[in-house]
Order: C-alpha cells, then sequence, then structure tokens
C-alpha cells in the first residue's frame, strides 16, 4: 500500500491524478493489478488512504499535546502545505470528493501501519484517526472563539483548507505558495474577530 501510494505521489509530480492510469500507478510501484486491487478499488481509493495516514499523524500530535488553539490551527495547514505535491493533490482530493454521492466507505490502518507511520510508538495503535474537521475543531475548542461560533469558525476553516488550493491552481489568487497564501488567509480569520449579527 505504500509502494502504490509513493507511486501516485510521484506521479503527481509531473501531471494531474485524473491522467494518471492504474496501470502507471502499478508499473511504477513495481506491482501486478492484482495487487493494487487486492488493496484498492480504484485509484481515488489511494487518494482515501493518504487523507487516513495524514489524519492519523495530526490525531497522533493531539494525543500527545504537541500543539494547542491556534498554533495547532497553523499546524495542521502547515503541514499539508509542506506534503511534496500538495497543491495537486488537494485538488485531486477536492475533485474526487465532488463526484462522491456519499461519503467513502470508512478503512482503518493496521496495528503494523500505526506502528510504521508514527515512527515506532506502541502508544500510537489505539489512538482513533480523527477526520479534517474533528482536528480542527479540537484546536478550535482551544482558541478564544466563543462556544456558539465555533461550528462556524471550523466551517471557515475547512473552507480555507480546500478553498484556498482550488483558487491556487485556477490561478484564483495569484501565484504565491501554498503555504504562504494559508498563511495570509489564516491571519485574516484568526487575528479578526468573529462578529455577531
Amino acid at each position: 500500500m505504500v509502494a502504490i501510494l509513493d507511486a501516485v505521489l510521484q506521479l503527481l509530480e509531473d501531471r494531474p491524478f485524473h491522467e494518471i492510469g492504474v496501470e502507471e500507478i502499478c508499473e511504477r510501484a513495481n506491482v501486478s493489478k492484482m495487487t493494487f486491487f487486492r488493496y484498492f478499488g480504484s485509484k481515488e481509493e489511494v487518494l482515501d488512504y493518504f487523507t487516513m495516514r495524514w489524519c492519523f499523524q495530526r490525531s497522533v500530535e493531539i494525543q500527545e499535546g504537541k500543539f494547542h488553539g491556534q498554533a495547532g490551527i497553523r499546524h495542521v495547514f502547515q503541514s499539508a502545505s509542506e506534503i511534496p505535491g500538495a497543491l495537486k493533490i488537494l485538488v485531486a482530493l477536492i475533485q474526487y470528493y465532488a463526484k462522491l454521492n456519499e461519503p467513502p466507505a470508512k478503512k482503518e490502518l493496521s496495528a503494523y501501519e500505526r506502528y510504521y507511520i508514527s515512527g515506532n510508538k506502541t502508544d500510537s495503535l489505539q489512538i482513533r484517526i480523527r477526520s479534517l474537521r474533528e482536528i480542527i475543531a479540537h484546536y478550535a475548542d482551544e482558541t478564544d472563539v466563543p462556544a456558539g461560533d465555533r461550528p462556524m469558525f471550523v466551517d471557515h476553516l475547512l473552507t480555507l483548507f480546500y478553498g484556498i488550493p482550488f483558487q491556487l491552481y485556477t490561478g484564483g489568487i495569484g501565484n504565491e505558495s501554498l503555504s504562504d497564501a494559508y498563511r495570509r488567509h489564516l491571519d485574516f480569520v484568526l487575528e479578526t474577530p468573529p462578529k455577531r449579527s
């Protein structure tokens, strides 16, 4: 699964996800199509696997108390922007999710995958993998945003998380890096107190 994911990430460096075929992924990962389909029902499921691994890493950080409040929110966005090929990956996820009629089937990481991804930490084996919404909501709960405003605050942050890559990809907000665009928009959202109407 890791080899297949790595192959997809390498292929994304050269072109968009929709132009990448399963045969090409298999060739790059040095696996057969039979092996590919033993682990993934489609190439889009590789994106789900990527997302699950990333959310697991953020869930481990929450469990370990590495970040809090606004620093945690900023870290979530920064960690996404530092992924090689992050812009293409996030745009591929947006396109994939936009085509779904219902959320993708929930999968779990094996104990070995958890151990490997967490850097050989045995205490990570029982950590519940939080969704992106739950990760952001956790850090939002540690801010001074009033409790009644937090659901909308989380919605705004989720909109930024997916909206900024899409706008960058389509040229809607200029040529800055994903990291810089995230930082600039987070500065505005996090430093502007919410106003009730």
